[in-house]
């Protein structure tokens, strides 16, 4: 791993895991089936379930995945640009259809992923003395609250209304909750991909090693 993230090849991979989660992303929540899901069959408030509790989580996991693949300053935010901007592409340029509520595809999503993206690499950076599974945690939570506050402050109003403060408790309860899980899963999901890797290297070490 290197001690920055300085090499074209580096970022190259952080945008890669972006570019690729914004397809999966796109393909696993066609247009209304969050909405459909967070408020007719678990009956959740809103606005802000689906971003709390989808959008959110995913991200964390592509962000984290990213950061501790590439240790160095700014992997975070490279795989979280990418994503805002691979997804913007394919809602603008293929025609995909996206939720209007959550301005998928224009300039404000970008921003709101850009801020998810800087508070991620915050907590990551700040907290490098720490476990890796509480640097995890906590970014993971609080990068998912700053995006629900952006949502909530600076989207929403103008997609669909301002959030009711009686529901503001449990939505960002349920958001802090879902980023220390999804937190924690990336940090499970980078240990696994990291045994993995060495496992694969050792067998191709012994393979080409001479026999004595």
């Amino acid at each position: 791993m290197k001690a920055e993230l300085t090499r074209g090849q580096d970022a190259a991979v952080c945008a890669g895991i972006g570019v690729g989660g914004a397809l999966v992303f796109l393909f696993a929540f066609p247009k209304g089936s969050i909405t459909t899901f967070m408020h007719e069959v678990l009956k959740l408030p809103g606005p802000g379930a689906g971003i709390a509790l989808v959008l959110g989580p995913f991200l964390v996991v592509v962000a984290l995945v990213s950061a501790l693949l590439h240790r160095g300053v700014g992997a975070s935010l490279v795989a979280s640009l990418a994503f805002a901007a691979s997804h913007t592409v394919a809602v603008k340029l293929l025609g995909i259809s996206a939720d209007s509520k959550g301005a998928f595809g224009s300039a404000l999503f970008v921003a709101a992923i850009a801020v998810f993206g800087v508070a991620a690499e915050a907590v990551m950076v700040l907290s490098r003395r720490a476990r890796t599974l509480w640097r995890c945690l906590l970014a993971g939570a609080l990068a998912n609250a700053s995006l629900l506050l952006f949502y909530w402050v600076l989207i929403f109003p103008r997609t669909a209304r301002w959030v009711w403060w009686g529901d503001v408790p449990l939505l960002m309860g349920l958001c802090l909750a879902a980023g220390l899980v999804s937190g924690g899963f990336a940090c499970v999901l980078f240990k696994s991909l990291s045994r993995t890797v060495a496992l694969s290297q050792q067998g191709a070490d012994h393979v080409r090693s001479p026999r004595l």
